[in-house]
């Protein structure tokens, strides 16, 4: 027992050294993908910059100082020290000379707040709606958690928010003769400014400030988008579980213990479930990193200024330094987020050697 923390140090430090070819494969890959957007005229990297000016002494200048003629190794290396000296490069489109990791430490505690509640909600709902489906297999209770899955798989996540955002902001209020409406406050309230940010949440900043009005504008704005991704979360996990749980409760020792008569709820809740997760598990801290990042469909719906959002608007826009920026960081958060559970999946099942 002795040898299990050094063994762990070991397993995460040659993970971590894992991790760093990996984020220097993507750092390449996506240099390369920007600079043919470039060189094929897709982007103009001056256009942003100068305006609607067609001087081409003022262009010529420009596209020096960017190095726009310099060899692509030369870019490279240049990107690559830019990069970690915290230099991201500045948007010239979306929020005009904003530096990139400036936008990033703005827009992602938006997407935590969006994402917080169904990262809570999904694995426990999930997992209780898995068991009792693996308990009363085949019967009602089954049917419907598994019609529920279906449901949550097999439509796309903005065909949901769109119905979602028709049925309580358009059909419930006019069938209930406006009776059921649930006002925007703030947004109604234009000579009402928004309170000083102090940690780049909204929800902690309006309770800071005592401003009730924000903090509810805040809240009702979070409310749909929230129930549309932790029900489209729920599907992958639930069948997971189910799925789980059929097998361990074929096993062999599960048997055993209803035949030494322990009771149905000490089988399921000290022998099955444990080993029942060990898969769920990793679907769900892998699932936690990727939702960190925001559903792009859902704050697009939603006009919810998130990372998904800017995303989305980066590449529609051809803002690319912002789409890079994004990029490399979203593949740091899911290499984070798979390191975590890997480790978490060693901690759950000691038998695991590293």
């Amino acid at each position: 027992m002795a040898e299990q923390p050094k063994n762990m140090i070991k397993y995460i430090i040659k993970r971590i050294l894992m991790m760093i070819p990996m984020l220097l494969l993507v750092l390449t890959i996506s240099w390369l993908l920007s600079y043919l957007m470039v060189r094929q005229n897709l982007v103009n990297p001056v256009a942003g910059r100068l305006g609607n000016t067609l001087d081409p002494d003022i262009i010529e200048a420009e596209l020096r100082r960017i190095g726009y003629h310099d060899p692509w190794y030369i870019q490279l290396a240049i990107y690559f020290k830019n990069f970690f000296t915290g230099n991201w490069g500045s948007s010239y489109i979306i929020i005009r000379d904003k530096p990139v990791i400036d936008l990033i430490s703005e827009i992602f505690p938006r997407t935590i707040e969006l994402m917080i509640i169904p990262i809570i909600l999904s694995p426990i709902i999930a997992v209780k709606l898995g068991i009792a489906s693996a308990k009363h297999r085949d019967k009602i209770k089954d049917v419907g958690v598994r019609i529920v899955a279906i449901l949550g798989a097999g439509f796309p996540v903005f065909w949901i928010a769109d119905m979602l955002q028709r049925f309580f902001g358009y059909y419930l209020s006019n069938f209930t003769y406006q009776g059921f409406d649930i006002p925007a406050f703030f947004a109604n309230s234009p000579g009402l400014t928004a309170p000083r940010s102090i940690t780049g949440f909204r929800i902690i900043d309006s309770i800071i400030a005592n401003n009730q009005i924000y903090l509810w504008d805040t809240i009702v704005h979070l409310i749909i988008p929230a129930i549309c991704l932790t029900f489209v979360s729920l599907a992958s996990m639930t069948r997971q579980t189910r799925s789980s749980m059929l097998d361990v409760l074929n096993q062999d020792y599960i048997r055993t213990a209803r035949a030494k008569g322990v009771l149905e709820k000490d089988v399921i809740n000290k022998h099955a479930i444990r080993n029942a997760l060990l898969p769920v598990s990793n679907l769900i801290v892998g699932g936690t990193a990727t939702a960190l990042l925001g559903s792009f469909f859902v704050e697009i719906v939603f006009n919810y200024k998130g990372f998904g959002y800017y995303m989305v608007i980066s590449i529609l826009t051809g803002d690319y330094l912002v789409t890079l920026g994004l990029l490399v960081f979203a593949t740091i958060i899911i290499l984070s987020g798979t390191l975590v559970a890997d480790i978490l999946y060693t901690i759950i099942d000691p038998r695991i050697i590293f």
